[in-house]
């Protein structure tokens, strides 16, 4: 558990036999549940950290996926033996037989906002819809990816699935007909790990194995402005908070990062100027002030490349950051990094090009 302003840790870690694969706070806030490869559910209190009750078995292999209902009174688990089961979220009972369907895996499970419909996705590449009183599935499958599903979710309003696959596409679904609304949203270059719709429904989060993180116009299907960059390995999760105005994206680089979901909107309806910031502090930004921000061509995003190059108009070396920071420092759209030691920079005495001696002069008038 973090703290989301101070990006410091809440309580003492908590511990399964094997790793913990999946994470999922109850809307209250008092409770939280975990999901593990030794194949057992943990109920934990968040403000102890400690486990309340014995872990709870009933599958058959690794539990890749917990979610909770938003009224608290369910939970939902999704497991490396092909099934979901349905859980007392008071008293942590298994409610009926397990939920069976699906072929292979099931990687990812979500409930809707009502509470009576389960979605899950699996890596027999499908997409199933269940009724959660009756344990029986709606419809049939929902085909159209061609690998395993990897992350589903469930529009505010109840009426759309969003579905992520190592396919690397992004599906939209009609719940009640079963039909992808339009084709694939693709922009990934790598397999789709997790999705999160906006508080809104207007907006899609993708996380994916290319390091990145994209935000989708939920209607058009069309990717909104450049990919976040940030994380230096796959982006294995992503959820947007419930006031719909920050993004956190988790990663086998070990970091958590919060991206500024609000502003980026902003800044993508020419709301906002560009600005460069490596920083939490807004008076540490190289903004518009600075001429080359004026050219038209200006990037999509001034994240570092590969080589740690940060890239202006026209393919300007603006300035180079060393690859070996990029895991520890605040990258462009980030409000926070945990652990809490990330590195910051300070670009706001930055001078490019020909405008070098303004260093000089800068210097001189400090000293005067």
């Amino acid at each position: 558990m973090w703290h989301v302003d101070t990006a410091n840790p809440l309580g003492v870690p908590t511990e399964h036999a094997d790793s913990v694969i999946s994470v999922a706070l109850s809307p209250d806030g008092k409770r939280f549940i975990t999901g593990s490869l030794d194949g057992t559910i943990q109920v934990w209190d968040t403000e102890t950290s400690v486990a309340l009750g014995a872990p709870l078995k009933g599958h058959a292999n690794a539990v890749f996926s917990v979610v909770i209902s938003t009224d608290g009174k369910r939970f939902v688990s999704g497991s490396a033996d092909s099934t979901i089961r349905v859980w007392n979220g008071n008293t942590g009972e298994a409610l009926g037989a397990p939920l069976q369907g699906h072929t292979l895996e099931v990687r990812c499970v979500a409930i809707s906002p009502d509470g009576n419909r389960v979605v899950s996705g699996a890596n027999d590449n499908t997409v199933l819809v269940w009724d959660i009183e009756t344990g029986r599935t709606i419809g049939g499958p929902l085909r159209g990816h061609t690998l395993a599903v990897t992350s589903v979710a469930i529009s505010p309003d109840g009426n759309h699935v969003v579905s992520g696959s190592w396919d690397k596409k992004i599906l939209v679904w009609d719940i009640e007909t079963g039909r992808a609304m339009g084709g694939p949203l693709q922009g990934h270059t790598d397999a789709i790990m997790s999705v999160a719709i906006s508080p809104d429904g207007k907006h899609i989060v993708s996380g994916s194995r290319d390091w990145t993180i994209r935000v989708w116009d939920m209607e058009t299907g069309g990717a909104i402005g450049a990919p976040f960059c940030g994380h230096t390995h796959m982006v294995t999760s992503v959820a947007i908070s419930p006031d719909g105005k920050n993004i956190v994206s988790g990663s086998t680089d070990r970091s958590i990062r919060v991206w500024t979901l609000e502003s980026f909107l902003r800044r993508c309806s020419g709301f906002e100027a560009p600005a460069i910031h490596f920083s939490t502090n807004p008076t540490h930004a190289l903004c518009s002030a600075s001429s080359f921000l004026d050219d038209p061509r200006i990037p999509a995003t001034f994240a570092p490349t590969e080589d740690g190059w940060v890239v202006g108009p026209q393919g300007k070396l603006l300035f180079w950051i060393p690859t070996n920071f990029h895991p520890f420092m605040y990258f462009p759209g980030n409000s926070s990094v945990i652990p809490n030691d990330a590195s910051q920079l300070d670009l706001s005495h930055f001078a490019h090009g020909t405008s070098w001696q303004m260093c000089r002069e800068q210097a001189a008038a400090l000293s005067s």
